[in-house]
């Protein structure tokens, strides 16, 4: 028997990863790396060993008013400033292993082809609208303020330092002038509204199809959809995309050379000039062009970014491809609006996933580079390795809540698992083939058991990153390391070695596939661990797709190597190497933890109580608990208190208010279940009418959160 797992083969897929540009004015923290860049970086390594076609591509996002205004205070010029950020940036993303098929740049010369081209095919289709309007103006510094250089009081939850494009607190999304109490952050001044003139997307036109394109997406993460929805239904905008700047793609019109597009108008083009200026590069050695990865229709989209930006990649930038595909009706606008390598007069790809997670919090706060809030990932890796950092944000990463960060559970991932449970049993398996041996691997036959978790968990891994579920992926990765620790134990080797040698031998035998089960199945996540295990099993000279790409730029063959092969007996291994080492938690790292519980904004700790009420059976029965689903949630602008619930209940919705404001964002609520008493009569709150209750426990109130595989609608009995 060669193979215990070669999946059946299936055709090449083509499959296009585009992951959000980080600005090229600072660091990147545990945060970004929680939140996007190292699960897309596990989804492209995984499906090159499949032997699909990946096109990876980001970039560092060069323009906007942070970069500029950096710049100035650094007294250098934006160019100067991006150019140091992207070589600390590329740096970086080299030690955590990211690998990209093209990390670019917005400064390119395609990328300003390919925004202007999108641009002019917008405006002459009537999707881009002029308007004027009054703008922020700082009377000090004497410019133009962009949205996030206003700061104030948000006008639906009172923080006060909200900024002019969005609240972080409660996530609602803002227009400067929503502002109470604006101040400049340029110069601490009270701003004036001053008249400008700008275009505008106009949202509004594309309504319809947007909620027809997402009401096909029920793959994608719950709340990520709901978002989407709720973002429509509370009505689109015409949205601003030009600014008062010099820095940035100038607008291709006469008259305009005083204004620049908006960042982030500009900013999601990138993932498709980044494919073009890729075809470029590579086009002739790997036989694809950027429009078999934008125009195949059975190609493959996913983008992976941070919860704060689902709108630009389900509502903006699908928007700017479905306009700018109006263009394909018409031969004379397809040859005057040519982008380069295009041949083929027919339409992009909308995106197939967006995949999204919540905000890893620090001391109960989103982490920020602009407010300075963070651990970066620098810093972290003059201390802990890459495999670490990439282990424990994938664990812990927020799929769908927002999570803490704590040192505990940092150190915790380390110790505890990568250790004291996958690198224990690899170490004590190589470790006594060598010592009783001759590091040879001994004679045997693969256990039944042994073969079935093999299987098993190569195909539930497999499963969990088709669907994107990465947090439930290294589970399975735990689960096997926790199987081969009990068989190494049940079958006690350092017995049987003395008085039943064949026995030990097979034990070994199957020991040793454990541990080349796990060199492949480590690959996607920790790349680092798994070329160590490949030298250790003398496997290195093994052909892999992402090292021939490290390499060359580029991948030259294609073939599926997702699978577990059997060692053979006899097979010399290599002197065992140490994978993991204890870390210690420091004493600055518990007090930080200690701070931590003391001013995070909600805890989920419960207060006892031993008083009870007894009441009848009979009127238990009569109230009536159901699983609802949060379709989208809101604070009322009349109660600083209250969140405005939608809630789904599978064939009815109700509208559902909770005083939960002090303790929970609106967006932490949506796209997630609850428990809700369905049968309360409906009662006046405020302004509103709340026709139920939304159950929880404790002080704070913890909410008692359902299982997504619980359908909506269903009763509690």
């Amino acid at each position: 028997m060669r193979e215990i797992l070669n999946k059946n083969k299936k055709m090449r897929r083509k499959i296009l990863i585009g992951v959000s540009w980080p600005y090229a004015n600072g660091e990147i923290h545990i945060g970004h790396l929680a939140g996007q860049y190292v699960s897309c970086d596990v989804f492209a390594r995984y499906h090159r060993l499949r032997g699909n076609d990946v096109l990876m591509v980001s970039g560092s996002d060069d323009h906007g008013a942070p970069i500029q205004f950096k710049a100035e205070e650094k007294g250098i010029t934006p160019k100067e400033l991006v150019t140091q950020s992207r070589k600390h940036l590329v740096k970086t993303y080299q030690d955590l292993s990211f690998l990209y098929e093209n990390f670019t740049s917005t400064s390119t010369e395609i990328h300003k082809e390919t925004v202007q081209s999108i641009f002019l095919v917008l405006k002459k289709h009537g999707y881009l609208i002029k308007k004027k309007s009054k703008q922020y103006w700082d009377p000090k510094v004497k410019r133009f303020l962009p949205d996030r250089y206003v700061r104030g009081t948000c006008p639906y939850c009172k923080n006060p330092n909200a900024r002019g494009d969005e609240c972080p607190e409660c996530g609602k999304f803002l227009a400067p002038e929503e502002l109470l109490e604006p101040r400049s952050t340029l110069s601490d001044a009270t701003p004036i509204l001053k008249e400008t003139e700008h275009y505008y997307l106009d949202l509004p036109q594309f309504s319809k199809q947007l909620m027809k394109w997402l009401s096909t997406k029920n793959d994608w993460r719950k709340w990520v959809l709901e978002f989407s929805k709720g973002w429509i239904k509370n009505g689109l905008e015409p949205r601003p995309i030009t600014r008062d700047m010099s820095w940035g793609i100038p607008v291709p019109e006469k008259g305009w050379e005083n204004k620049v597009i908006y960042v982030w108008f500009d900013a999601v083009i990138g993932y498709l000039s980044a494919s073009i200026e890729w075809s470029e590069k590579f086009a002739n050695k790997t036989k694809l062009s950027w429009e078999d990865f934008w125009k195949d229709e059975k190609a493959e989209h996913y983008y992976f970014i941070a919860g704060g930006n689902v709108p630009f990649h389900t509502i903006i930038w699908p928007s700017q491809l479905i306009g700018y595909n109006t263009k394909y009706s018409s031969k004379k606008e397809f040859e005057e609006f040519h982008l380069r390598g295009e041949r083929k007069q027919k339409e992009l790809n909308l995106p197939t996933k967006v995949v999204a997670n919540k905000m890893l919090l620090l001391h109960g706060k989103k982490m920020s580079k602009g407010d300075n809030i963070g651990i970066s990932a620098t810093e972290l890796l003059k201390t802990y390795s890459a495999d670490h950092i990439r282990y424990f944000t994938l664990r812990y990463a927020p799929e769908n809540h927002d999570t803490e960060f704590t040192w505990k559970d940092f150190i915790d991932a380390n110790n505890n698992e990568l250790v004291g449970i996958i690198g224990n049993f690899i170490n004590r398996t190589l470790t006594f083939t060598k010592n009783n041996f001759e590091s040879k691997v001994p004679k045997g036959s693969l256990d039944l058991e042994v073969g079935e978790q093999i299987h098993r968990t190569f195909v539930n891994i497999e499963n969990h990153l088709e669907k994107t579920e990465f947090n439930k992926a290294i589970k399975e990765l735990l689960k096997l390391g926790k199987f081969a620790n009990k068989y190494f134990n049940d079958q006690t080797p350092w017995i049987s070695i003395k008085e039943d040698s064949e026995k030990a031998g097979n034990t070994i035998y199957n020991a040793i596939q454990l541990v080349e089960a796990f060199r492949v199945l480590l690959k996607p996540f920790l790349p680092q661990t798994a070329r160590t295990i490949s030298q250790m099993l003398n496997k290195d000279n093994e052909y892999d797709p992402n090292e021939e790409l490290q390499t060359n730029g580029y991948i030259s063959k294609k073939q599926d190597l997702w699978q577990f092969t059997p060692i053979p007996p006899e097979h010399l291994i290599n002197k065992p190497q140490i994978l993991f080492n204890k870390v210690e938690y420091t004493k600055a790292q518990q007090q930080a933890d200690i701070q931590n519980k003391k001013t995070k904004t909600k805890s989920p700790s419960l207060k006892a109580s031993n008083k009870s009420h007894t009441i009848e059976f009979d009127l238990f029965q009569k109230i009536d608990l159901r699983v609802g689903l949060v379709k989208d949630a809101t604070i009322p602008k009349w109660s600083q208190k209250l969140i405005k619930m939608r809630v789904s209940f599978g064939s009815e919705e109700k509208t559902i208010f909770g005083g939960l404001r002090e303790w929970y964002k609106p967006a932490e609520l949506i796209g997630q279940k609850f428990l809700f008493v369905y049968n309360l009569k409906p009662k006046k709150v405020g302004e509103g009418t709340s026709e139920g209750m939304i159950l929880a426990a404790g002080e704070p109130p913890l909410l008692i959160s359902i299982d997504d595989k619980i359908p909506e609608g269903t009763r509690l009995s």
